[in-house]
């Protein structure tokens, strides 16, 4: 099962090896099917991130040498490995320096690549884990990642509901949990629609809760053509957001 490979990612995220877990992803409506990827990666140490920098288009690279703070270097780079893996599980590509990820008008990653496939990723990271998940332009779909930390409850609790303070009592798992499982289905979801922090969470609210196989699926209230669904990983949750109207498998297992 992918969620078992995640979990082993995670357990090593504090080891002092690099790791990365990827899967094809396999979306089904009643007519069509569409084929995507993700991956999860791990890179703890600085000696990760400089064998990445041989991933970066040119443009990128050029990109990458304007930037002075550490922290932005590590999120940049996590984010083009994770998202050329993905890529490259979804189209085949092994030249990943041909594939260019730029920065759209909203911040939002656009794929330019020669073979112009009309494939598309979303990308998260934190701390020294990267996501994303490659699409194809006909089937959006959004990605995030965070840690569970009960410290930050209190802003956290901010931005959600009343409706949704009741829902996520109904699950049997911790409010930090909870809390975190809310927080990245809206963000995922905001990455679709690309409106970003921009827009109140509460526009995002969730008014349906499930627990399928190891997976909880959330549906939104007002954008109902769209449902999540959520991994907890350890000390993260990660969330994908997706057509309600499709059934989604990993690597041909359970569909959701």
């Amino acid at each position: 099962m992918f969620d078992n490979q995640m979990n082993d990612l995670f357990n090593c995220a504090n080891s002092d090896m690099q790791r990365t877990c990827t899967s094809k992803l396999l979306l089904k409506d009643q007519e069509r099917v569409f084929r995507a990827s993700i991956c999860i990666c791990c890179l703890p140490f600085i000696s990760d991130y400089l064998e990445v920098v041989q991933y970066l288009h040119p443009q990128e690279l050029r990109y990458f040498e304007t930037l002075t703070f550490e922290k932005r270097k590590r999120s940049y780079l996590l984010g083009r490995y994770s998202a050329k893996h993905a890529l490259s599980i979804l189209t085949g590509e092994t030249n990943l320096w041909d594939v260019h990820i730029k920065q759209g008008i909203f911040n939002h990653p656009i794929v330019i690549n020669k073979k112009n496939q009309n494939i598309q990723v979303s990308i998260s990271h934190c701390d020294n884990i990267g996501a994303a998940v490659a699409f194809p332009e006909s089937l959006p779909m959004g990605i995030d990642i965070e840690q569970i930390d009960f410290n930050k409850n209190n802003l956290l609790e901010l931005p959600i509901t009343e409706k949704e303070k009741e829902l996520i009592k109904t699950l049997p798992f911790s409010n930090s949990i909870m809390l975190i499982v809310l927080w990245t289905a809206k963000e995922a979801l905001s990455k679709i629609l690309k409106t970003g922090m921009a827009t109140p969470f509460q526009v995002y609210e969730i008014n349906q809760l499930k627990i399928k196989h190891s997976y909880i699926v959330s549906y939104f209230k007002q954008f109902i053509q769209y449902n999540s669904i959520s991994f907890i990983l350890g000390c993260y949750v990660c969330t994908i957001v997706y057509p309600r109207s499709t059934e989604i498998s990993f690597n041909g297992n359970v569909s959701i």
